[in-house]
């Protein structure tokens, strides 16, 4: 029997990245050269361990495809690995890497982890068809002897402090050593002209990706998600919307500031622009905190927008547009309806992304970005980076703001698209283009 090559990324890219970065993967079984390839293109090779390279991602920042090839001395392709970059990640990540012996059974495995908070695993369990193996030195996992006529399941969990957790399968034996995945990605559009949206037959023609037909499995136009970035306080939100930095109790709000809300089930969280950084001896990641989520029973959308603090604030340097690109992420990864805000106001923005990157990320991703101020424009030219801004220094300001919001919630479905797609790949058919728009584009 041939020996069977398998490989696994040691550089797990969990966060948002661009630029210069190295990659590395870990290969077991026979190899003559590994070869990386990005959204489709080569970009980097390497012909011996460690198998690292440096890759460029450039200065934009954009949702990629990242494939790992391992090569045969032909340059035939024996064994690939794939992870999304900048697209909605695990705050932990495993991969299962195989040593098999040379007729192709799998003998022992390794773990290749990797989680944003620069931490070790504090419990790692493994199991096979649920008895457990204790790894042995230097995290070699000796497995025991498998009938390899049935299949078997070789699982891993690991528990970090922070309360993240990962896991990764793979099956051993039988017919077949993959396992059987079912991929979507969620695509909001909207339909033009406050038309009906088409049926789901007729979708089946209007979704491309480079030429080649989507397939369209459903549509929903559940909640929506709505994620704002606003300073860490809330005494100048406060002066400007609340008429003289007081809270508005629940009551007072709801007399006056009823009207300014979303759909009774629609979401909506707050992303603070304070980062809490944590080190990886691979990868650096910047954790910027965020709320639960809130509906409008919690309160009007003033009283949200007014009331909503960070308790425990740090005194560092506020980033509002790094925050923006981390909210038009989790807006993403919602897969609903979606919308990020971010209210500018007086202080000083310390973010190492710029608006023009962070706006066209978010146009990547399909999330609309509305962006609001609470200072006249007028005074603050660098606002003018972010596109269209909209003052809400009063609340009947907001409260116009709040319905162009509400309205393009409102004209958004969500169609489900068969298979895993980079957002920004997708486009309309000729045909469909009359009909629909994609949410997010300007």
């Amino acid at each position: 029997m041939l020996a069977v090559t398998s490989i696994a990324f040691t550089t797990l890219f969990l966060g948002l990245v661009m630029s210069v970065q190295t990659l590395g993967v870990n290969v077991d079984g026979p190899v003559g050269a590994v070869e990386y390839v990005l959204d489709g293109k080569p970009i980097g090779r390497s012909s011996s361990r460690p198998w690292s390279a440096r890759i460029d991602l450039g200065s934009d920042l954009s949702p990629h495809e990242l494939v790992a090839r391992a090569l045969d001395r032909e340059g035939r392709e024996i064994a690939r690995t794939r992870q999304w970059l900048n697209l909605p990640r695990p705050r932990a990540e495993t991969a299962i890497v195989l040593e098999r012996d040379a007729r192709g059974r799998a003998i022992a495995a390794r773990l290749s982890t990797q989680s944003l908070f620069g931490s070790r695993p504090n419990s790692v369990s493994v199991t096979l068809d649920g008895r457990p193996i204790t790894p042995g030195e230097g995290g070699r996992i000796v497995l025991p002897d498998y009938e390899p006529g049935r299949t078997h399941l070789l699982s891993a969990e690991l528990e970090f402090a922070e309360g993240a957790r990962s896991r990764a399968d793979v099956v051993l034996g039988g017919d077949t050593g993959e396992e059987a995945k079912s991929e979507l990605t969620a695509l909001p559009v909207k339909v033009r002209n406050r038309g009906d949206l088409p049926n789901l037959r007729e979708l089946q023609s209007c979704l491309q990706e480079n030429g080649r037909p989507l397939t369209v499995v459903a549509v929903e136009d559940g909640p929506a998600q709505v994620i704002v970035v606003r300073d860490r306080g809330n005494r100048e939100i406060r002066e400007v919307l609340g008429g003289g930095a007081r809270f508005f109790l629940p009551g007072e709000s709801e007399r006056f500031f009823g009207d300014i809300r979303l759909d009774g089930k629609d979401r909506l969280r707050f992303v603070w622009p304070v980062a809490q950084r944590f080190a990886d001896p691979v990868l650096a990641s910047d954790l910027f905190g965020s709320t639960t989520d809130y509906t409008m029973s919690s309160g009007s959308f003033h009283w949200l927008l007014t009331r909503a603090y960070m308790p425990h604030g740090a005194e560092s340097a506020q980033r509002y547009t790094d925050a923006a690109a981390v909210a038009g992420l989790e807006a993403f990864a919602s897969s609903t309806r979606r919308a990020v805000v971010v209210v500018l106001g007086s202080g000083a923005d310390s973010s190492r992304l710029s608006p023009e990157q962070v706006r066209s990320y978010l146009e990547r991703l399909r999330v609309p970005l509305f962006v609001w101020s609470l200072v006249e424009t007028s005074a603050r030219p660098e606002f003018a980076k972010w596109g269209p801004v909209v003052e809400i220094d009063s609340a009947q300001q907001l409260r116009k703001a709040v319905r162009d919001l509400k309205r393009n919630l409102e004209s958004q479905y969500i169609l489900w698209i068969d298979g895993k797609h980079l957002p920004q790949e997708i486009s309309l058919t000729e045909k469909a283009a009359a009909l629909l728009e994609l949410a997010g584009s300007r």
